[in-house]
């Protein structure tokens, strides 16, 4: 993915979803007929939920890549001084 799209659908896709739910509730209205679904969609919530809880997970790994070949190094203090963990890449091997 291109970091222009992913920067896109950071900014945009939030402000979409409400907008995206809406007339998804509008389209189960008048396509279901009605039943137990609409004076208790708690079942129906709980799933969507689930559900857009699920697409955030892997958005969340799709965007945020980092190399995970290597020796992890933990934060450690040098001269008084934080550093943060990072990952050290491993040297190819040659065969």
């Amino acid at each position: 993915m291109s970091e222009e799209f992913v920067v896109l659908v950071e900014r945009v896709g939030p402000f979409l979803i409400p907008f995206a739910l809406y007339f998804g509730h509008l389209w189960m209205t008048r396509v279901w007929p009605p039943g137990p679904w609409r004076s208790h969609p708690w079942m129906l919530l709980t799933m969507a939920g689930l559900v857009l809880v699920a697409l955030s997970f892997i958005l969340w790994r799709v965007t945020s890549v980092e190399p995970t070949k290597g020796l992890y190094v933990a934060p450690h203090v040098v001269n008084g001084k934080v550093v943060p963990g990072y990952v050290e890449p491993s040297p190819e091997k040659s065969h």
